[in-house]
C-alpha cells in the first residue's frame, strides 16, 4: 500500500483546503461535522472534512476513549504538542476513510462541536472551558485550536491491503478485542444491521438485554459492554451454537455463513427468543442472573437435558423454590449458586452447610474410627481421621439437617460413591 503525507498532497493540489500553506488543520477536519450524526456505533454515518472524510467506516470500532483520554487529546492540542500520526485511506473518488486515529479525531470534533469542556493551564482561569466559550471570550485560543496542523498520511491500495494496515496500525493505542477484529473482516449490510441492534445504546438487542420490557426496569442479563462489541459477540456465540457451530472458530463460521445476508434479523430473532425465555422464567430479578450463558442453557432446555429440573417448571414455582432456598439455613451458596441449582439440579451449587470439625471428631470417636459402610461389608479397618469425611445420613434433599444426630463418618471411597442414597 502506498502512503503519502497529506501536506504533500495538498501542495500538489490533490486535496484542496482553505489554506494549503498550513497543511491539514483542525478547522479542515471538523468542517461539516454534525454531532447528531454520531449514533455511537459503526454505521458509516460520522463525517468530517465537509463530508469527504468518513470518520467511522464499517471496519472501525466504537468510541472507546474514556473521559480522561478524550481530555488528554485536547490538552495536547492546546499545548501545541504533536498528536501522533493519523492515517486516512484514499477511496479514489474524492473521499477518504479514517484508517487509524478515529478516537483522537472524534475527541477533537466533539470538543469543537461544544460537547464537552476541558481545563488547561493555557486558559487564564482554572474553570473548564468548552469551545463555544473560547470563541466568545478567548478568540485567540479558539483560533489556535482551529489552526492546529494534524500529521496525516494518506494510504492507497486494495481492500485487503487496507484491512491488513488497519490491523497492523491498531496494535498500538487501544488494542482491538477479538470481536472488533472479526468485524473488520466481515463488513457489509448484515454486519451494519447487527451492530445497529447490538452495538448501540439504543439498539433493540442492547435494550432487551439491559431492560425488562415487562416493567421497564434496568435488569441487565449480559456481561461486558455493548460499546466494545461484547453484546454482539454474545449474540453471535449463541446463534452459532444454535446452528451447530462449536469450538474456537464458531463465531467466525457463523459470520462467514451470514455476512452476505441483507440484514441480521435471524440473529436478532434467536437472541430475543433466548432473552424473553429467561425473563419469562425468572420474574424476580437479581443481579446474579447477569452473565450466565443463557444461550447454552436455552439450547439444553430445548434439547430436553433439563427436563427434570426446576427450570422446567413455571415462573411461580421457580420463584417459590428460590425463596425457599434463600430461607434455608442449610444452603450457604450465594444467589448465583441458587440459580445454577435451579437450572442444572446439582446440589454442589448450593454449598450445603458442612459439619464442623468438632462434630466430625465426636462422631469419629463414637464410630471407633470405623466406616459403617465398610462394616456392612465385613471390613473392620480403623481409619485415620484425615482418611474419613463427615457425611449427612439423611441427605439435604430429603430433609436432612447439619446436626450431630444426622452425621456419620465415611471412608473416602464410600463418601464419594454414596451419592444421594441413605
Amino acid at each position: 500500500m502506498q502512503v503519502k503525507r497529506i501536506r504533500d498532497l495538498i501542495k500538489e493540489g490533490q486535496i484542496p483546503v482553505i489554506d494549503a500553506e498550513k497543511g491539514f488543520t483542525i478547522c479542515d477536519l471538523t468542517a461539516g461535522y454534525l454531532r447528531d450524526s454520531d449514533d455511537g456505533f459503526t454505521t458509516d454515518s460520522v463525517y468530517g472534512f465537509d463530508g469527504r472524510l468518513n470518520i467511522r467506516p464499517s471496519y472501525q470500532r466504537n468510541s472507546v476513549y474514556s473521559q480522561d483520554k478524550r481530555d488528554a487529546v485536547m490538552m495536547t492540542v492546546l499545548e501545541e504538542c504533536p498528536l501522533n500520526t493519523i492515517y486516512f485511506v484514499d477511496k479514489e473518488d474524492g473521499t477518504y476513510e479514517v484508517l487509524d486515529g478515529q478516537q483522537r479525531i472524534l475527541s477533537i470534533c466533539k470538543y469543537v462541536a461544544g460537547e464537552f469542556a476541558v481545563a488547561s493551564d493555557v486558559f487564564p482561569t482554572d474553570l473548564p472551558q468548552d469551545f463555544y466559550n473560547l470563541q466568545a471570550n478567548m478568540r485567540d485560543i479558539a483560533q489556535k485550536i482551529l489552526d492546529y496542523e494534524l500529521e496525516v498520511y494518506v494510504c492507497r491500495g486494495t481492500p485487503s491491503e487496507k484491512l491488513r494496515w488497519f490491523h497492523r496500525i491498531n496494535i498500538c493505542g487501544e488494542p482491538l478485542n477479538e470481536q472488533e477484529l472479526r468485524n473488520s473482516s466481515y463488513t457489509g449490510k448484515w454486519l451494519s444491521d447487527a451492530k445497529a441492534r447490538f452495538s448501540s445504546k439504543g439498539g433493540r438487542g442492547v435494550r432487551l438485554a439491559d431492560e425488562n420490557p415487562n416493567n421497564g426496569a434496568s435488569e441487565p442479563l449480559l456481561n461486558g459492554s455493548w460499546n466494545r462489541q461484547e453484546y454482539l459477540e454474545t449474540a453471535l456465540l449463541w446463534a452459532a451454537r444454535h446452528e451447530g457451530h462449536e469450538g474456537k472458530g464458531a463465531i467466525e463460521q457463523y459470520m462467514l455463513d451470514h455476512f452476505a445476508d441483507s440484514d441480521a434479523s435471524g440473529l436478532w430473532q434467536y437472541f430475543s427468543t433466548v432473552i424473553e425465555w429467561v425473563r419469562g422464567k425468572f420474574t424476580d430479578y437479581n443481579k446474579a442472573l447477569k452473565g450466565i450463558d443463557w444461550g447454552l442453557v436455552y439450547e439444553r432446555y430445548q434439547n430436553g437435558d433439563l427436563s427434570g429440573n426446576i427450570i422446567s417448571k413455571g415462573a411461580n414455582e421457580i420463584s417459590d423454590r428460590i425463596k425457599e432456598l434463600i430461607e434455608d439455613d442449610e444452603v450457604t451458596a450465594k444467589m448465583k449458586g441458587i440459580y445454577l441449582y435451579i437450572i442444572y439440579g446439582e446440589e454442589k451449587y448450593l454449598q450445603i452447610r458442612q459439619f464442623d470439625e468438632k462434630t466430625a471428631k465426636i462422631v469419629y470417636e463414637k464410630q471407633n474410627h470405623q466406616c459403617p459402610y465398610c462394616l456392612k461389608n465385613g471390613i473392620t479397618k480403623q481409619y485415620a481421621f484425615k482418611e474419613m469425611q463427615a457425611d449427612h445420613i439423611m441427605p439435604w434433599s430429603k430433609g436432612g439437617k447439619t446436626v450431630e444426630a444426622n452425621c456419620q463418618m465415611l471412608c473416602n471411597y464410600h463418601n464419594s460413591s454414596k451419592g444421594n442414597a441413605w
